[in-house]
């Protein structure tokens, strides 16, 4: 059997009851699952307890280093309970791949004419360390920089001529990569720890002396360039200390990327005009939408959705050109039918708006979808879903379908908050909001003839009343006077465009 893609082994020391056929059937579970067996060597000092013998097994598994180890023990041991194996986990070891060895790489360049004026020389230097005037010719070698590796790197590149002109060490030189200098894998973790706490202290109070510059307007502001000047050259020495490096150039690098940070935070802070409250609250949303990709990454990668995603992305967007203009003529038929009492179809909306209407649900549906398989996703990578693998395969959908239904629900309701906040303008003699397509307008209505046929009559003449743009012959009004009753469907008037004259209202009387 071919084990799933993983990413972490996890080597165990397993006691198995010390009898040829149960032997044979842990080996053969354990190595049906894709797993390594081998029986346990002499130099491994494996003592088991008497009428056991131990194997050692690995077992691949994707997730969190900081859970394989658990995630891979209870694998066995579940398996085993199932398979009613007499085995005991004595040992457990995350396998760790042997950390890679460091190298150099070398970029082929033009050295500097020997009859250059000392302003060209000095300038083609500048140039060359920053990259130009290569050959387009790298050499790769193991290990760290030193001379006597790059007297082997020359003497490689006189011997050797894979393409092109031939390396002539009178007219090329060589020359590394702009970088910090390497740092030795032997390190203190100490060390390390202090170097990042250093790199993110750098950027954080350069971010944030951009931040003061940008949101205040006091000539003291410009005291928060010290920070940014200060650390432009030894931020600049660090990133190009892997090989000499002209002053100037060392400078430039500091200015880059100090400056740079300096400079988003000064433009982050001037397109903010909200306060500090509401950039606090951006910044949650950022991290939580950060959260939500890593933990759909861990959910779908390497997965039954990524293995099928060609044919099940389509299957699953061609109904939304047909659910959508259905969903959103739906929406606008409860707010116009169940709340104005006036027929969808007498009223025109352009088609986009149905479009318009049913993505904001849908939308929303999916974002907190998504949410929830991200929280999947996370599960997966540290391994909770081992042991209640079942539990995870049945509740995270539930839980998806549960919150599309609240979400249809919300936007149910939101229709019936939408209708109420336009009656009550209305009520006041104000111009509704419009909803998504729907614009209401206030009219007063001056009847032609001395009797007119109304439906649910009579046509008030006092007070102006509300129109959605109806098209025909037929007129639909809604009277927004509370007099006529708690039904609104009720308050909505039919008439004939012909009996009628609606001028538009100033204020709450006509």
């Amino acid at each position: 059997m071919i084990p799933d893609p993983f990413n972490r082994r996890v080597r165990l020391v397993v006691e198995v009851r010390d009898e040829r056929d149960e032997l044979e059937l842990a080996t053969g579970v354990f190595a049906a699952q894709g797993w390594r067996v081998r029986p346990a060597r002499d130099g491994e000092a494996v003592g088991a307890d008497d009428g056991y013998t131990g194997l050692i097994v690995e077992v691949p598994l994707r997730g969190s280093r900081l859970t394989a180890r658990s995630a891979a023990r209870e694998r066995l041991t579940s398996l085993a309970a199932r398979r009613k194996i007499d085995v005991w986990v004595r040992e457990a070891k995350l396998v760790r791949p042997k950390p890679a060895e460091p190298n150099t790489t070398y970029h082929v360049h033009h050295k500097v004419p020997d009859g250059a004026s000392p302003a060209l020389r000095r300038l083609v230097e500048h140039w060359i360390a920053v990259g130009g005037w290569d050959l387009h010719h790298t050499l790769h070698l193991r290990g760290e920089y030193s001379e006597e590796q790059r007297d082997r790197v020359l003497g490689e590149l006189e011997r050797r001529n894979i393409g092109g002109p031939p390396f002539d060490p009178e007219v090329h030189d060589i020359r590394m990569s702009i970088g910090p200098r390497p740092r030795d894998r032997s390190a203190d973790p100490r060390r390390k720890a202090i170097l990042i706490a250093v790199v993110g202290v750098v950027v954080l109070v350069s971010l944030a002396c951009g931040v003061v510059i940008g949101a205040l307007t006091t000539p003291w502001r410009f005291l928060a360039l010290a920070w940014p000047l200060g650390m432009c050259w030894p931020v600049g020495t660090w990133v190009s200390a892997n090989a000499p490096r002209p002053w100037l150039v060392r400078l430039a690098m500091g200015v880059a990327l100090v400056g740079s940070l300096t400079v988003f935070g000064f433009f982050w802070a001037g397109s903010q005009p909200v306060g500090l409250s509401r950039q606090f609250a951006g910044v949650l949303l950022t991290l939580l939408i950060g959260f939500t990709a890593f933990g759909l990454w861990y959910a779908l990668s390497e997965s039954w959705f990524s293995r099928n995603m060609q044919w099940f992305l389509p299957v699953l967007a061609a109904p939304l050109p047909f659910a959508l203009p259905w969903a959103g003529s739906f929406l606008h038929a409860m707010y116009l039918e169940e709340r104005f009492g006036i027929p969808a179809d007498s009223v025109h909306v352009a088609f986009y708006w149905q479009y318009a209407i049913a993505l904001r649900p849908l939308g929303l549906a999916v974002a907190c979808s998504l949410f929830l398989v991200a929280l999947g996703g996370w599960a997966r990578h540290y391994n909770i879903q081992t042991g209640v693998s079942g539990l995870v395969r049945w509740v995270l959908p539930l839980m998806v379908l549960v919150m599309i239904l609240t979400v249809a629900v919300d936007a149910v309701d939101g229709v019936d908050r939408a209708a109420d906040g336009a009656m009550e303008t209305a009520a006041q003699g104000r111009r509704p909001s419009a909803y998504f397509g729907l614009q209401g307008e206030l009219f007063c209505v001056r009847p032609l003839n001395s009797k007119i046929p109304v439906i649910n009559g009579p046509v008030p003449t006092t007070h102006p009343v509300l129109s959605f743009r109806a098209s025909g012959d037929t007129v639909w009004l809604w009277d927004p006077d509370p007099a006529r009753g708690k039904d609104t469907a009720r308050h909505a008037l039919r008439l004939r465009a012909e009996d009628v004259q609606l001028v538009a209202a100033r204020g709450r009387h006509c």
